[in-house]
C-alpha cells in the first residue's frame, strides 16, 4: 500500500480535527492538544497548516461544508405528505438535540460568541450559514416570514437546550409555532 500523499494527509488531519472540535464543542483547544488527540504532533499541524488560525479556519471551512449536507438533507422535508406540519421539524429538532450532535451544537455556539467579541470572519461565517438556513426553510415552508420566525425559533431553543439540558421545550414551542402557523403555511 502506498504512502498519502500530502493533500490527502491534510485532508485526513483536517477532518480529524474537527472530529476533534466537535467532540469537544471548542476550537479553543492549543494546537498541541488538538494533535496529541488525534495521535501526531503539533509540528505536523504547524507543517500542514501554517498557524492555530489557519487551522482553525480550514476546520470551519470543513464545518460548513457538514452543515450544508445537513441543510440539503433538510431540504428534502415533506410537509404537505405529514398528517401535521410540525412532524418533519420535530424529526429535526430531536436529531439537532440527539446525543451524537451535542459537540457540533457546542461547536456553533463557540463560534457564536466569537462572532459577538467580534470576530469578523466568524461573523461574516455565520451570517452566511443563517440566510442558507432560512432560504432552506423559506423553500420548505413557502413563506419567508414563517421562515424567519421558526429559524429564529430555534435558535432560542437550541440555546435553551444547551445551558438547560431540556430538549423538551424546544420541541413543545415548536409544535405550538407549527399548530399557529399551519394555515399559513
Amino acid at each position: 500500500m502506498s504512502r498519502p500523499t500530502e493533500p490527502q494527509k491534510k485532508e485526513n488531519l483536517i477532518e480529524r480535527c474537527l472530529a476533534v472540535a466537535i467532540e469537544t464543542g471548542t476550537l479553543g483547544s492549543s494546537i498541541n492538544a488538538i494533535a496529541k488527540r488525534i495521535g501526531t504532533s503539533g509540528r505536523m499541524l504547524v507543517y500542514h497548516f501554517g498557524s492555530k488560525s489557519e487551522l482553525e479556519r480550514q476546520i470551519i471551512s470543513l464545518l460548513e461544508i457538514r452543515l450544508r449536507e445537513k441543510l440539503w438533507s433538510f431540504q428534502s422535508l415533506g410537509i404537505q405528505e405529514t398528517d401535521h406540519p410540525a412532524k418533519p421539524f420535530i424529526e429535526m429538532w430531536e436529531h439537532l438535540t440527539s446525543p451524537e450532535m451535542r459537540g457540533l451544537l457546542k461547536l456553533t455556539m463557540e463560534l457564536n460568541q466569537r462572532a459577538m467579541q467580534g470576530d469578523e470572519e466568524t461573523r461574516q461565517f455565520l451570517e452566511q450559514e443563517s440566510q442558507k438556513w432560512i432560504a432552506a426553510l423559506s423553500k420548505v415552508l413557502n413563506n419567508e416570514d414563517v421562515a424567519l420566525s421558526l429559524f429564529h425559533l430555534l435558535q432560542g431553543a437550541m440555546m435553551d437546550f444547551l445551558t438547560t439540558g431540556n430538549a423538551q421545550r424546544g420541541r413543545q414551542a415548536i409544535w405550538a409555532f407549527m399548530e399557529t402557523q399551519g394555515k399559513r403555511i
